[in-house]
């Protein structure tokens, strides 16, 4: 059986989201994203440079403890403070083209042996837990998210987006007037960029202030919910956007009209290419 499929069948709610496959991985749970500077550029350098750090310690308990403790002292402003951020995180695979746990037995150097139960979480936790998007998003959304994605850093931040995700899956099918599958995805390029150019939003909305992060906090106690947009201070008469729940979900915030026209003139470009399409 192809391994991913094999993957699929063993997953809660049908469709592997974490080690997808070289490019494409998931460290959200792991607090990849929690960090003060989420560029791409900064995530990528500070993983690198981890990984190289972490080749060349010994494995042993105390030197493992004691790279995390450095780490994590380097590392100790987060946008969300109840959020850990794992110091074992870093690059694995053949070309390290993908995020992935430093204490894995099969990451480089381990030779087999399973060093997880040094980590925050312990080794039970690591092997057990699975990210809302597992159960709470429809297995036809996982699969073309999955499919759309670029690489572990544009995938990991839109994967854990359960509202969003549905929201934009909501206002694509209202356009095709039935619901999205795997097929359209596969023969249409159009319909894939758009999916692609909808996940790079989440980078690069320039209606998010500096002052709120990309990153997701999706547990489930509340702690950090995802702020109401205000129209009142741009037009105390305008009515909410009818994209009010993605451009709340994208954490957007508008000085003026014209910036909230230019918004919404954004998402109906996007989604006015999918109803072409399906013309």
């Amino acid at each position: 059986m192809d391994p991913e499929k094999e993957m699929d069948k063993k997953a809660p709610g049908g469709v592997y989201l974490c080690q997808v496959n070289e490019n494409i991985s998931c460290g959200a749970c792991c607090g990849l994203y929690n960090v003060q500077d989420l560029s791409r550029e900064k995530l990528y350098d500070m993983l690198l440079r981890r990984t190289d750090d972490f080749s060349k310690v010994p494995r042993e308990a105390d030197a493992i403890t004691n790279f995390g403790e450095e780490v994590l002292c380097k590392n100790n402003k987060r946008p969300y403070d109840e959020f850990y951020h794992c110091p074992y995180i870093g690059l694995i695979g053949k070309e390290r083209m993908r995020t992935g746990c430093l204490l894995h037995p099969l990451a480089d150097g381990n030779n087999g042996v399973d060093y997880s139960g040094l980590g925050f979480y312990g080794s039970m936790t690591c092997h057990i837990y699975f990210c809302p998007s597992y159960t709470m998003l429809p297995e036809n959304y996982k699969r073309i998210i999955r499919e759309a994605a670029d690489d572990w850093y544009s995938y990991g931040l839109i994967i854990t987006e359960i509202v969003l995700i549905n929201a934009l899956f909501s206002e694509i099918d209202s356009c095709l007037q039935s619901k999205i599958d795997e097929t359209d995805i596969h023969m249409n390029q159009a319909l894939i960029g758009i999916i692609k150019e909808f996940i790079g939003f989440k980078t690069s909305w320039p209606f998010r202030p500096s002052s709120v992060t990309a990153a997701n906090y999706f547990f489930k106690d509340k702690l950090y919910e995802r702020k109401p947009v205000d129209y009142s201070g741009i037009n105390p008469d305008r009515p909410v956007s009818r994209y009010d729940l993605i451009f709340r979900e994208l954490g957007s915030s508008f000085n003026s009209v014209e910036e909230l026209r230019n918004a919404e003139s954004m998402m109906d470009d996007l989604f006015n290419r999918a109803r072409d399409w399906k013309i």
